[in-house]
């Protein structure tokens, strides 16, 4: 498609042509020097390498790679983020990645210092733990059931789905999304900003993350106003930054760390299959409470019924009836054993009596012909046949001579008849 005259190329054409360019002597064997951003060991070993001094998201960088399969001691372990190094090597650009490279060959340790970067981070850290902010026991918890959070993201990027698509499976959340810039100059601002404008919100929790990326892109969440604002939220606060090596200064000062915004979804609300295990522990708990209770309830209800029953009218006289039998079978016994005792009593009296009335009837006969001597000697007629008489005045019978007075008229009464008579002087 190239026509005579025409700057039009194809990819692979403008391709061939960097690579060829590349490739040109003047690239090879040069050397370069410059800040250890970052470093990455293994077989291959990566390191972008910045202009020593300056700002990490301004700065331009370079990939540096070097192979140990060339038999090379580059003594990598020694080096670490921050050292001032000076590499040699030659450069080469990949058509698939559309990279520009700078294979080492050789590599020399300049100075052994913190970078700029490293060295704020680490007046930041400090100016944070005398403030207090990285005291684990400061740190709030997330709500167990979160009704509304705020997402701080990148709009467009694969985080925000992947943030989305776990609270899809999770208890129902309502979300509001604040588009930030995760990384480029630009990005600690925006990520304040919105910090700011979400802590006003009635959220139960935000959620700061961001997907992949290179150490270089985690300058903004090292960020002293950005790390401030994290830490004196009201509001919990839950970054997922993914970098495990060097941690960020924002997962040092937030309530809850995850490694990928995928994790930090995961810690908001549990998960519906988390729920429905729940319900059936609860459920299974709940029936087993409720069973103990009535358990209980019914053995107080019988504690109950037996109190009433015990104290109730119906069983006292219950109680008093048996009683009653118990104390009449007790007299029948007893009014038995006197029956008994007197009949026996009685037959022994029976026979003392009779004893005593023949005793007695033995006396009274005795007396009885003792009184009828006696009658028998002051009869009338025994008296009569004497020659006595009685003598009756007024009718009655006088037994003394006082009681007749001279010319009393008196009847003298004989055995064989009567007779009148006065009384002489």
């Amino acid at each position: 498609m190239n026509s005579k005259g025409s700057n039009l190329l194809s990819v692979s054409q403008l391709s061939q042509i960097l690579k060829a360019c590349f490739e040109n002597p003047a690239f090879q064997d040069i050397e370069v020097y410059g800040e250890v951003y970052s470093l990455r060991l293994g077989k291959f070993s990566y390191i972008e390498l910045g202009d020593q001094g300056k700002n990490q998201i301004s700065s331009p960088l370079l990939k540096v790679a070097f192979s140990t399969f060339y038999g090379h001691d580059f003594q990598l372990d020694q080096v670490k983020v921050g050292d001032v190094i000076k590499v040699r090597g030659s450069l080469s650009y990949y058509p698939h990645g559309s990279s520009v490279t700078l294979w080492g060959n050789e590599l020399t340790l300049l100075e052994s210092q913190m970078g700029k970067t490293l060295l704020q981070k680490r007046k930041t850290l400090e100016k944070l733990e005398k403030l207090g902010y990285l005291d684990e026991k400061r740190k709030k918890k997330v709500p167990a059931y979160c009704r509304k959070i705020a997402i701080l993201t990148a709009e467009g990027g694969a985080a925000y789905q992947d943030i989305l698509k776990t609270l899809h499976d999770r208890f129902p959340v309502s979300t509001v999304l604040f588009p930030v810039v995760v990384q480029g100059e630009k990005a600690a601002s925006s990520i304040y900003k919105a910090l700011e404008e979400a802590k006003k919100g009635s959220f139960d929790a935000i959620l700061l993350g961001r997907g992949g990326g290179s150490k270089t892109d985690l300058s903004c969440f090292d960020d002293e106003k950005v790390s401030l604002s994290i830490a004196t939220s009201p509001i919990p606060v839950i970054t997922a930054i993914g970098h495990t090596i060097d941690t960020a200064i924002a997962d040092r000062v937030s309530d809850v760390k995850a490694i990928t915004p995928t994790e930090g979804a995961s810690l908001i609300n549990p998960s519906l299959s988390e729920i429905d295990d729940r319900q059936k522990e609860f459920l299974s708990s709940l029936r087993e409470l409720f069973i103990q209770k009535l358990r209980e309830k019914d053995e107080n209800l019988n504690s109950f019924v037996e109190q009433i029953s015990a104290l109730s009218p119906k069983k006292k006289l219950l109680n008093k009836e048996e009683k009653k039998k118990n104390y009449l079978s007790h007299l029948n016994s007893l009014f038995l054993t006197k029956i008994s005792l007197a009949d026996n009593g009685l037959e022994n009296y029976g026979e003392k009596l009779e004893d005593s009335i023949h005793l007695l009837l033995e006396r009274k006969t005795e007396k009885l012909s003792s009184y009828r001597q006696t009658l028998l000697a002051y009869d009338p007629k025994k008296i009569s046949e004497k020659g006595l008489c009685e003598i009756f005045k007024d009718g009655k019978k006088t037994f003394s001579v006082k009681e007749l007075k001279p010319e009393d008229q008196v009847e003298l009464v004989y055995i064989d008849g009567r007779r009148d008579a006065t009384i002489d002087k």
